[in-house]
């Protein structure tokens, strides 16, 4: 490998270790990810799973913000990170998914049944 691509490597994974925190925070200090994961999945057949995107606010650029989207009645929300690893209940947006910003449109994660994000 190049040390171009030893510096592409180094990128890649420094990008994802904050998504992943975002993703451990979630999946470790919410308590009604399951509630959010029975709206994200609802509709939905065999194996369901909602569209995810991990990131951050534009607002808040300190706390994580996670977009949910279910791709069978294309009903999306957004939730943002509270203070430390709290995350609310109430979803700080809901819609359609065609009103989602682009940026929150590059699905790099999964939510399983039990509402636990895996990032892709």
């Amino acid at each position: 490998m190049s040390s171009a691509e030893d510096g592409k490597a180094d990128v890649v994974d420094s990008v994802d270790e904050p998504l992943q925190a975002c993703a451990n925070s979630w999946n470790d200090g919410n308590t009604n990810k399951a509630s959010v994961a029975s709206v994200a999945t609802a509709a939905q057949a065999e194996n369901p799973s909602a569209y995810v995107h991990v990131g951050f606010s534009s607002v808040f650029p300190d706390r994580c913000l996670i977009t949910v989207a279910n791709p069978s009645t294309l009903y999306a929300q957004q939730y943002l990170q509270g203070g430390g690893t709290e995350w609310s209940l109430a979803p700080a947006w809901t819609g359609s998914v065609n009103d989602l910003d682009d940026s929150n449109l590059s699905w790099n994660a999964t939510m399983a049944q039990d509402g636990t994000i895996i990032i892709l």
